[in-house]
């Protein structure tokens, strides 16, 4: 598996310093046939100059795509640049994703070599700066699978979903199913694309690909402890799950759903500190937008 390359996808915004952390992270890669892709949404903090050398280098691809279009935006982006470009797997990640262990590609090249190519995904375990996974980046594990226990003593466990931060997808998959979903902008565009990719093959863990993700706090986003800087973002965030919950989640799990709606805004009247209308007002918007919002798919 040596000759397949791999597109490494990084999405930055106004974070330059971050970002050169996660490309001197990437260069001590073993594995190295990669492409280093930079997806800089517009940045007003100097990124293109900051990391000057590594593009006059050749060691990495910069792109800027003209404005900001959010995380989602700029792995759209970053995948159709794959996929012109023809490469094997695209390796996904924040530009606060750090590659701390020198061998986290080599371990999802050779994983996807064992695998035969047979996997939508995979994923690393990720870590907060504390050495603790990071609630930010867990997996969704699936649960109606068979036990296989040859992938099991290989490090590979089957899950149904993971988050942008050392996502590593199968391009002959990716051809199949599109780009992630540009119109979401941010939160669970990771989620809605892992369920589009899992429809076609598995996919699965590799617990010996070790990423940490220098998040500022490690803390799922929620209407009840969100940021309250953030509280606006509680719309995209509820409207998209909405989406997920139409195309994705069948039908007899949708009651549940509704029912956390009640408890949110027991949880938020009960336990935020700020905002509350606030949140409340944001989160109902958004779950309302959720049962219309119709994004385009696009296929390359």
């Amino acid at each position: 598996m040596d000759n397949k390359t791999v597109a490494t996808i990084v999405v930055t915004y106004n974070r330059k310093k971050m970002l050169k952390e996660c490309i001197e992270a990437l260069l001590k890669q073993t594995y190295k046939k990669q492409q280093i892709y930079i997806i800089d949404n517009a940045s007003t903090d100097g990124t293109k100059d900051y990391i000057k050398k590594y593009i006059d280098n050749k060691k990495v691809f910069y792109y800027n795509t003209g404005k900001n279009s959010g995380g989602a935006g700029g792995f759209n982006y970053g995948v159709r640049e794959a996929l012109k470009n023809k490469v094997d797997y695209a390796w996904l990640m924040d530009d606060d994703s750090i590659a701390e262990d020198k061998n986290a590609l080599k371990s999802l090249v050779d994983k996807a070599a064992f695998l035969e190519d047979n996997f939508s995904f995979l994923s690393s375990i990720v870590k907060w700066t504390d050495g603790k996974i990071c609630q930010l980046n867990k997996q969704t594990l699936d649960g109606a699978w068979d036990v296989n226990f040859d992938k099991i003593n290989h490090g590979l466990i089957p899950v149904k979903t993971a988050s942008f931060v050392s996502f590593f997808a199968n391009m002959q998959v990716v051809k199949e199913v599109g780009l992630p979903i540009k119109d979401f902008f941010i939160y669970f565009d990771d989620n809605e694309y892992s369920l589009r990719l899992n429809k076609i093959k598995p996919s699965y863990i590799d617990i010996d690909s070790i990423m940490i993700h220098k998040s500022p706090t490690n803390q799922s986003s929620s209407v009840t402890y969100c940021d309250e800087n953030k509280i606006n973002r509680l719309y995209m965030q509820y409207r998209n799950e909405g989406y997920i919950l139409r195309k994705h989640i069948p039908m007899r799990d949708h009651f549940n759903f509704r029912y956390n709606y009640i408890l949110n805004v027991l949880s938020v009247l009960r336990f935020s500190k700020n905002h509350k209308a606030k949140r409340i007002w944001y989160y109902t918007k958004g779950k309302i937008a959720g049962r219309f919002f119709n994004p385009k798919i696009e296929m390359e």
